[in-house]
């Protein structure tokens, strides 16, 4: 039996709230505003802007797409973003990351201004994170994969758990909060050798994909009565939206007939957007206290 985990019953309850939080700020004469920030063309990367694009407007959240060529050079990167970063009208900043390979993304992290890191990759989110700070940015699409857990009652404790990517936006947060609902991690990442992978799914409860390999993982990964959280999005081999799990493949081997699993489009991908504009609207809390 294939069941899907679907993330738009998930996003219900976030979306109440922002709705009711944007009213308010409306009514103090407020617009929380996002800015979000791309260099290059990449599939994954423009789907989930055109995403937050979308669902900014339709809960009344301001939002600047602020797009470069993927032969930018690092200064006018960093100029746009400390010029965001001053701007009092921008409550929250998102870089969607990897750059292009001639820009240092560890740079530009350090100059985003940690008020408005609204996807935690500063290091003073890193450090709340890790010291369990409650009114901390956390990282969206990490936190996305624990709230559908949560709603769908799925406990990671006593459950072994193998994330496939160790990204500073989901693999190494999502490693952290695994680990303190008291499951036992493994992480794979680039350098680990494919039979060291294959084994690690193979041998755990819950598999997390977050390595951007559209339609990477397939049978040989997998077993029966397995829980998948899919992250990836790419455009697959039909020129459609995909995960890094190859279900398609999956069914029409037949080995396999029990998994659960977050489809894509659908799954992660809607509530990491809907918790990106929460956070938009706790930053947004945030600045109107110091007001």
């Amino acid at each position: 039996m294939f069941t899907e985990l679907h993330g738009d019953i998930v996003k219900k309850d976030i979306e109440n709230y922002i709705i009711s939080s944007v009213r308010d700020f409306v009514d103090r004469g407020i617009t929380p505003k996002l800015a979000v920030i791309r260099a290059g063309d990449d599939s994954g990367q423009i789907y989930y802007e055109n995403a937050i694009l979308k669902q900014s407007k339709a809960y009344g959240i301001e939002t600047q797409a602020i797009n470069f060529t993927s032969n930018i050079g690092q200064t006018l990167v960093e100029v746009t973003l400390q010029a965001v970063n001053e701007d009092e009208s921008v409550h929250g900043i998102i870089m969607l990351r990897p750059f292009p390979q001639q820009i240092n993304d560890e740079k530009l992290r350090t100059i985003l201004k940690p008020s408005k890191d609204v996807d935690a990759i500063t290091d003073i989110s890193i450090a709340e994170l890790f010291t369990g700070k409650e009114d901390a940015f956390f990282a969206c699409t990490a936190e996305a994969c624990m709230e559908v857990m949560h709603h769908y009652g799925i406990s990671a404790s006593g459950k072994k758990v193998t994330i496939v990517g160790r990204s500073l936006t989901v693999g190494k947060p999502l490693a952290i909060m695994m680990l303190n609902e008291n499951a036992t991690i493994t992480v794979c990442h680039s350098r680990t050798p494919v039979e060291d992978q294959i084994a690690a799914c193979r041998n755990a409860d819950i598999v997390v994909l977050a390595t951007g390999r559209t339609q990477g993982y397939g049978t040989e990964f997998f077993r029966d009565g397995q829980i998948i959280l899919d992250v990836g999005t790419g455009t697959g081999r039909d020129g459609k939206m995909h995960g890094d799990l190859d279900i398609e493949e999956i069914k029409e081997k037949g080995e396999i007939t029990d998994l659960t699993y977050t489809p894509v489009p659908g799954g992660i991908g809607r509530v990491t957007t809907a918790i990106l504009l929460r956070n938009i609207i706790k930053a947004a809390k945030k600045e109107s206290q110091y007001r």
